[in-house]
């Protein structure tokens, strides 16, 4: 339980540097390279601390598609915001945890009791609730951005849920499937593709970070790194019905505790209602008959 308090808490760093980020006007793209480079360095430095280098085949397939993942995730994410704005795509980011949750249920056998059944479905209730705490001004695109279709706009995001599903999927299967001591080249190979993959972006948009970009990236990057740590040695101990909601739903609540708490933020009553639901569906999936 221990790591998936310090996976809420990091990650939701993740999203808190980042929207600050967005809000003082610097460029995601060239963040995200950082991110995932100073992720991919440290990940590396675990991998040289470790005596035996071994790994498996599937080990090796998992990380790199897993780096496709994580970096076609942050792409859209980004995306995401130009069109819906940060909050409905955060929302969608967290209920994407219906796909890693049908599958262990289907394939892994882990099936919920009575008290986690009830628990789930108020998570996928509170988290839309959670997602109104905020109003964006409408994105006003410019003539070299001309405005999207609305079909596009659905389209993108939904993409965005199913790519960040699989890429949650993709741990999970890691942990099922894999010796547990792979973890370092696992996470080694995942952040290192995704970083071939964002320099490749930067390198094409021809946009290279500036410093506040790689004191954000730098940031986001260690928050990135910690909490899909924490995530994978969390699923070691506890099933995904547990893990991935209490990742989103948490994650949420202490965005809202900080919002409230160090910036000031008044939270609305559909908002209030939707933490009163998630702080209930945190107990309720812990509950065992």
């Amino acid at each position: 339980m221990l790591f998936l308090v310090l996976n809420i808490v990091l990650l939701s760093g993740f999203g808190l540097f980042l929207k600050h980020a967005k809000d003082n006007q610097q460029r995601l793209n060239p963040i995200g390279f950082v991110n995932y480079l100073s992720a991919f360095f440290i990940s590396v430095w675990v991998l040289s601390q470790e005596q035996d280098f071994e790994f498996s085949k599937l080990t090796f397939a998992l990380g790199i598609s897993n780096g496709v993942t994580y970096a076609a995730g942050f792409e859209l994410f980004t995306l995401g915001i130009r069109l819906s704005g940060i909050v409905v795509t955060a929302a969608l980011v967290r209920l994407s945890i219906v796909i890693p949750i049908l599958v262990s249920m289907l394939f892994w056998q882990e099936i919920p009791n009575a008290w986690q059944s009830i628990g789930l479905l108020l998570t996928f209730v509170a988290i839309p609730l959670l997602s109104q705490r905020e109003k964006e001004p409408t994105y006003k695109f410019t003539p070299d951005r001309p405005e999207v279709s609305q079909g596009l706009g659905f389209a993108v995001v939904i993409t965005i849920l199913v790519i960040t599903g699989i890429s949650r999927l993709t741990m999970k299967a890691f942990n099922e499937m894999c010796p547990i001591d792979e973890k370092s080249l696992y996470m080694s190979l995942l952040f290192g593709v995704a970083t071939v993959i964002y320099l490749g972006v930067c390198l094409y948009q021809r946009v290279w970070p500036n410093w506040w970009e790689v004191a954000y990236g730098t940031l986001i990057g260690i928050c990135n790194v910690g909490g899909s740590w924490a995530l994978l040695i969390a699923l070691d101990k506890v099933s995904a019905l547990i893990a991935f909601p209490m990742s989103s739903s948490g994650g949420v609540l202490f965005t809202m505790f900080v919002g409230m708490v160090f910036l000031r933020e008044r939270l609305g009553r559909i908002p209030l209602i939707g933490a009163v639901l998630a702080a209930i569906a945190l107990i309720f999936v812990n509950l065992r008959p």
